[in-house]
């Protein structure tokens, strides 16, 4: 193995990483059990776009979802393993090792949302949407910016069968697709902050146009990169 290799487990992360995040998932699942006790029969368990708790459900349900973090952990381990072309998850810098971080600490903060309601820590009315939709566009923002490093593969990234198809399409790809993801991002924050003024529904109908308008812009691009060299090789 050589210098520059060691220590990088086979997913491109390092294994200190690994070992550390899933420490810190399994705290997260003990901690959550050793505080279900003392918590009420029903806790929040969802909140509307204005940020005001608008469902409800047992107290088991906490413990459940800090289970997900490490569930997720396992899939993100996993996954580079099998992907045919997993070698991409190597060689795209620490783009993936950046976004196993990330995603596992926002999921882990995210699982004491009920408990934290509960506590009064978080207001029950008010705040949440804003720091639910400000670190979400944060997260996209921030895979938009690195989208463009990550190479050729079957799970990670924008798999447009064009893109999959060629590598130059893949690469634009990526990058006008890193472009969207980073306009989403700043769309979240902003409806985050404008849901205390704007109805839930208003709020989700722009954020499914954004969403569902950036997926379609991504593989239109492609398809159109596609026929333009399929033109040029005739």
């Amino acid at each position: 193995m050589n210098n520059e290799n060691k220590g990088i487990h086979p997913t491109g992360v390092s294994s200190r990483v690994w070992i550390a995040l899933v420490a810190l998932c399994v705290a997260n699942v003990v901690a959550h059990l050793m505080v279900m006790p003392s918590l009420p029969a029903q806790i929040p368990t969802h909140w509307g776009a204005n940020g005001a708790v608008d469902g409800w459900g047992p107290s088991w349900m906490a413990s459940a979802l800090g289970v997900l973090p490490l569930a997720l952990l396992a899939m993100f381990c996993v996954v580079p393993r099998i992907d045919p072309k997993g070698e991409a998850y190597r060689t795209s810098g620490k783009f993936y090792q950046g976004f196993v971080i990330a995603f596992t600490l926002f999921m882990c903060a995210i699982s004491w949302l009920g408990e934290l309601t509960v506590w009064g820590v978080v207001p029950a009315v008010g705040s949440v949407n804003v720091l639910i939709s400000g670190v979400v566009g944060l997260l996209f923002i921030g895979v938009g910016n690195y989208l463009p490093r990550v190479k050729q593969n079957y799970t990670l990234g924008i798999k447009t069968p064009w893109a999959l198809a060629d590598p130059e399409n893949w690469r634009r790809t990526q990058r006008f697709g890193g472009a969207c993801f980073m306009v989403l991002g700043i769309g979240l924050i902003v409806m985050g902050v404008a849901g205390s003024v704007l109805s839930s529904e208003v709020v989700a109908a722009v954020i499914a146009a954004l969403a569902f308008g950036s997926v379609g812009a991504v593989y239109v691009y492609s398809y159109l990169l596609w026929r333009k060299s399929q033109r040029a090789a005739r």
